[in-house]
Formats: structure tokens, C-alpha cells, sequence
């Protein structure tokens, strides 16, 4: 559908086309998004990827003297594959609307298209965490926050990322989450790891004052004593407000070094526009903005989460 002074019957003089292209393009740039805040992003020269994790080695066993050494073999983990979607939107402006737009409307609209196609990528990539109880897995074909991850390894068992049972965002919750963290971040053979100590807090709007009470108190919030906010003095966090996690309860951690985590973006192609296209037949003026990308969960490792009580 063009755009004519019929669908926009306010358009009056003097329209520029080329500045709607750099309007765009500066629109970009003022629009930093919330996600790239905590995604791991890459960037892909293929339409699919595939990612492939591996299993060291077991324990050393005992070995008498004289006798042969045991052997063992790197393993294969959990593969997983991942395509790219494409996205792209465009307005058509005709000659005569682009001769009135006196009030410059149609250089406003060549930045809404800009904020439209930010705007998408900050929607899609809040459903990993948003679906990360149902149905976003991760490599091991399990729900990203799970109290049944597998480990790879031979006989590894399993582990949680999350809290069992559930339960809202408080002091005593998020310490929690502390403690099961130290217990049960191992690697695919089993062996435990150095816990992460920096943080990034993920939260819906509804729980950003309850994080900033709980993480900035100098003593224990909401209590009469005066004992120290350990968590504050053993761990750091950094929380991040998200509007588009639609669950008021659910709150997320994930390892302030983004690859130490496994919440995934590749960038096939970045959010361009194209300069304008002036079609031939009718000398409508076309601006088209596309991108190419994808968000998903490979390793559960290094991040945790609970739905609520």
C-alpha cells in the first residue's frame, strides 16, 4: 500500500526523500536496546548453525605400579541447529504526497520504521526467557529452566537451573539461588566448577524496586537485626529491567560475562536500509528496512531462574 495524501489526507509541501534515509539510519544509533545487555551475539555467514558440545574426560583412576594406563576419549555432547528468520517492512510514498508533506510526516514515519524493526528484535528476544520454562530448550532437548537438565557425560545424571518450588523474588530466594548455583553448575562429566560471582538479574518492571531493595541494602532488607547484606558483599549484580518479560513473578540470572551463559543471538544480517527505490512505472518513492537473526538457548549452564511462587 502506498502512502497518498488520501491515507494521509494532512500531508501539505516539502518532503525530502533522501533525509528519510539518514533519519533512519541516525535513528538506529538512539535506540539502544535492553537485550544486548545479556545476549551472547555472533554473527553467522551461513543460513543455519550448529553448535556442538563435548565431554572431557573422567576422573584419573588409581593406577598400581607397573601396570597399564586406563585411557580414555573426548566425547561428543549435545548438537543443536539453529535458523535464522528473516524480517523486513516497507512504506511506499507516492509523488504527489511526497511534493505535500509539508509537516515532514513522512520523514517522522522513515524513523518509526527504524524503531519498528528495534522494537521486534527486543520482542523476540525476550521469549527465550519469557518460554524458557516451557517450551525454549536448550541443547539437551530440555525447557531452558529445568529441574531435570541431562549432562552428557556417561552416567553424569542431572542438575537444575531452577528454583524447586518456585518462589517470588526476595533475600531469602535469591540466596537460594546462590546456593544451588555452587551445587549444581557442573560439567558434563559432573565435576563442580568455580560458581560465577557477578550477575546480571533479569526483571520484569514489577520486581525492579524489590531487586534494588534486596541488592543495595548495606543490612539485611526488611528485618529488624543488624546483620550484614552478605549477598551484597559476596556476589555482584547488575539488574536489568526488561518490559517485555510478561510474567510479573519470573526472575532470571545469567552470568554478567555473556559467554560464560548460553542465551544466543546470531546476527545474519543486521537491521539495513537500503537506499530508496523509485519505481519506474509509477515514480513512488519505496523505503524497505530488513533484517536477519536468531535467538535461542544452547548450554543451560551459568543461568538460573524462578517462575514464582
Amino acid at each position: 500500500m502506498a502512502q497518498t495524501r488520501g491515507t494521509a489526507p494532512f500531508l501539505s509541501d516539502n518532503t525530502d526523500y533522501r533525509d528519510v534515509y539518514v533519519l533512519v539510519e541516525a535513528g538506529l544509533k538512539e535506540l539502544p536496546p535492553i537485550w544486548r545487555k545479556y545476549y551472547n551475539i555472533e554473527t553467522s555467514d551461513r543460513k543455519t548453525e550448529i553448535t556442538q558440545s563435548w565431554v572431557e574426560m573422567g576422573d584419573v583412576p588409581e593406577k598400581a605400579e607397573g601396570a597399564n594406563y586406563a585411557t580414555d576419549l573426548i566425547r561428543p555432547g549435545f548438537q543443536k541447529s539453529v535458523s535464522h528468520t528473516e524480517f523486513g517492512l516497507g512504506f511506499e510514498v507516492t509523488e504527489t504526497s511526497g511534493e505535500d508533506d509539508k509537516r515532514n510526516v513522512l520523514k517522522r514515519n522513515g524513523k518509526f520504521l527504524a524503531y519498528s524493526a528495534r522494537y521486534v528484535e527486543e520482542k523476540r528476544a525476550a521469549l527465550p526467557l519469557v518460554n524458557g520454562f516451557s517450551t525454549e530448550t536448550t541443547n539437551d532437548g530440555v525447557a531452558a529452566f529445568s529441574a531435570s537438565h541431562v549432562l552428557a557425560g556417561p552416567s553424569a545424571g542431572t542438575f537444575r537451573n531452577i528454583l524447586n518450588p518456585g518462589q517470588d523474588l526476595s533475600w531469602n530466594s535469591l540466596t537460594q539461588a546462590m546456593i544451588d548455583l555452587q551445587n549444581e553448575t557442573k560439567t558434563d562429566q559432573g565435576k563442580f566448577v568455580t560458581p560465577i560471582t557477578d550477575w546480571n538479574i533479569v526483571v520484569p518492571p514489577a520486581l525492579e524496586f524489590t531487586a534494588a531493595r534486596i541488592l543495595t541494602s548495606t543490612l539485611l532488607p526488611g528485618v529488624a537485626d543488624n546483620d550484614k547484606n552478605v549477598l551484597k558483599d559476596r556476589r555482584k549484580f547488575n539488574i536489568i529491567v526488561n518490559p517485555h518479560l510478561s510474567d510479573a513473578d519470573a526472575w532470571y540470572l545469567l552470568a554478567s560475562d555473556k559467554g560464560r551463559h548460553g542465551l544466543t543471538s546470531y546476527t545474519r544480517i543486521p537491521i539495513t536500509m537500503a537506499p530508496a527505490m523509485t519505481d519506474a512505472r509509477t515514480g513512488n518513492v519505496i523505503y524497505k528496512i530488513r533484517f536477519r537473526r536468531s535467538w535461542f538457548w544452547n548450554d543451560p549452564q551459568n543461568a538460573f531462574a524462578s517462575a514464582g511462587a
